[in-house]
Parts: structure tokens; sequence; C-alpha cells
């Protein structure tokens, strides 16, 4: 599989505030991937973004773009000159500007009539080109942007937090559609997202930053499953961090940077009671039920177990009562 984007051992500091803001990151974009950059607010994330797309200059490392080395340590080229496009948080349309005038607004955007054509088809916005971004939705805003920024057949998409403005309710459908989009046009794309759900649901590979450094680099699934670090466990949904000793049938772990053992991440959904059927080949440990709280359909036990707090999801807990000390099994993948 051809690389669309290399980057190697890159590094920023920002000199004025001391900060090291990206320290020795190197991952690859193959042709037709999708991959996401997941971390907490001042991982770097952005930074690397505006690395990449020319809008900042690395320190050290080297960033290639379809075989074309766009920054080394004698090199530099013009982000105009790269060829990536980006679609940013706020899709950044003119809003004295049609969406047809916003999507024609590029460089070459007018001699590729053909494929704005076929972009507006698949995208569903024929119906609103003579609206102003105002008169329409946040789904149909992004679509545009979208289509501006692939008009003129990029190597690499850039996007920055394309779903984070969005309410929860919009945000599963826009996430729905774009996927569809993207896929369907076999993209290279790499999204910048602070919401795991977004890399879990969009990507085909996930770079994890951890205060600019590279925390881990896999496939979503894998880092929600298999976490190197209790950073990237919690980065991606609740978890609960159990000592290795406590479960030691666990066949991956890693160590806690704050207390220096050996611990598994074991998800709420993972803990299953004893007595709900076939789970006598999992491990289990034993624990004091300490809070009951009801969310519909699934109920969040907290339970005690060695001086520790864990919580799982049980879907009837019509048979525990607080204080009860039941024995949980825990489903291990």
């Amino acid at each position: 599989m051809s690389s669309i984007l290399s980057v190697s051992n890159i590094s920023k500091e920002y000199d004025r505030q001391g900060v090291q803001a990206l320290n020795d990151i190197s991952f690859e974009c193959n042709k037709g991937e999708i991959v996401s950059v997941v971390g907490s607010s001042g991982s770097g994330k952005s930074t690397l973004l505006k690395l990449i797309s020319g809008l900042e200059i690395p320190d050290n490392g080297k960033i290639i773009l379809k075989d074309t080395v766009v920054n080394d340590r004698s090199v530099f080229v013009q982000p105009e000159k790269r060829d990536c496009d980006i679609v940013f948080q706020d899709f950044s349309l003119f809003p004295n500007m049609t969406i047809s005038e916003n999507i024609h607004f590029g460089i070459n955007a007018h001699n590729n009539k053909s494929m704005i054509d076929e972009l507006i088809a698949l995208t569903d916005i024929s119906d609103i080109l003579s609206r102003y971004p105002h008169q329409v939705s946040g789904g149909q805003q992004q679509r545009t942007a979208l289509v501006r920024a692939l008009a003129n057949n990029p190597a690499l998409l850039l996007m920055d937090e394309p779903l984070s403005h969005l309410d929860s309710a919009l945000k599963e459908s826009v996430r729905n559609e774009l996927i569809i989009i993207l896929k369907k046009l076999k993209m290279t794309v790499l999204i910048v997202t602070h919401d795991s759900e977004d890399a879990l649901t969009i990507s085909d590979k996930t770079v994890v930053l951890n205060e600019g450094r590279l925390e881990q680099l896999d496939t979503p699934k894998n880092i929600y499953r298999y976490p190197k670090s209790e950073y990237a466990a919690r980065l991606f949904g609740k978890t609960n961090i159990v000592p290795l000793d406590l479960i030691p049938e666990a066949k991956y772990s890693f160590t806690q940077s704050s207390t220096g053992r050996d611990v598994v991440s074991v998800r709420p959904h993972q803990f299953i009671l004893q007595d709900e059927g076939n789970s006598e080949s999992f491990p289990t440990i034993e624990g004091t039920v300490r809070n009951i709280f009801d969310s519909g359909h699934m109920s969040r036990i907290n339970f005690e177990c060695k001086g520790l707090n864990f919580f799982a999801e049980i879907e009837n807990t019509d048979s525990i009562n607080l204080g009860d000390s039941k024995t949980f099994h825990i489903k291990l993948d």
C-alpha cells in the first residue's frame, strides 16, 4: 500500500512559552486510509495539523506528501503548493457568498466543473446552491466545505475537529454522512478530533497524542481493547483500571505511571454477575456493592474490592442490594 503522507521524527517547540508541542512524532497515512489524531486539549493535535498543512514550520524532522518532501532542514514548500486541502473546525464559509460561490472560490475550482458537479450530487446539496451559509443546516455547511476542499482533488484531505460544534442529535447523522462520502471517494484523510467516538467510527488507524508525545498508534478498536497506557484507556471511554494481580489470567497489561503497577483496562460492560448465565470460564473478582444507579435499560453498580472502587454496567439489578457481596466475572478479550 502506497504512502500518501509520511511524518518522520517531527518536533516543534514554542520558544516564548517554552512548550514542547510535539516531540519526535512519526506515522504514515496510506492511500485511501482515514487516520484520526486524538488527544486531550494541549496534546499537540492542532500543531500537527498546522505543520502538515504548512501553516507552521517544524523544528526537526521530515514531512513527505505524495513522494514530495515538503518539510525538512533544507526544504519548505508553501501551503498553497502542497497537494492537500483542509476543512476547518468552523468550516470557514464566506457569509456574503452563496453556497455555490463558496464552492467555486478555489485556486483551480473553475477548472474542475465536472468533478464539482459530481461532488455536489454525491453530497446532496444541489438544492441549496443559491442559499447563504446562515440559511442552511450545520450538516449542509459541512458538506459545502467538504466539496470546496475536494474540488481540487487533493492527495490528502485534512479535517480539523469537523464535528465538534454540532449538537449530539445532529452529530451522529453528519458523522454517518461523512463516512459514506469519504469511503465512496476513496479519499486519504487525516482527521483531528478530541472525540474518541469519531475515531472509533470513522478511522482506519488512530494516532494518540499525549503532551506532544506519541502515546499509541494502532487501529481504534485495538486501542479501545488493548490500550498501552491509562491515558489511552480513559481517552477511549469509561474504564476501570484493575491491578493485574486481581486478574492474572489477562493476556495483556500496561504499567500504571502513577503507581508503577501492572494493570488492565476493564470496560464497565465487561463485568458480568455470576448468576447471569454462561460466564464460568471468565476470571472473577469479589466485591461489595456500594451504589446502584438506574439509567433505564442499564444500571451502573459501584462496588469495592480490596479497597479499590470499580463500576460495572449490568442489565438486571433486581436481585442486588446495597452492601451485598457479589462475584463478578470479567469477560476479557
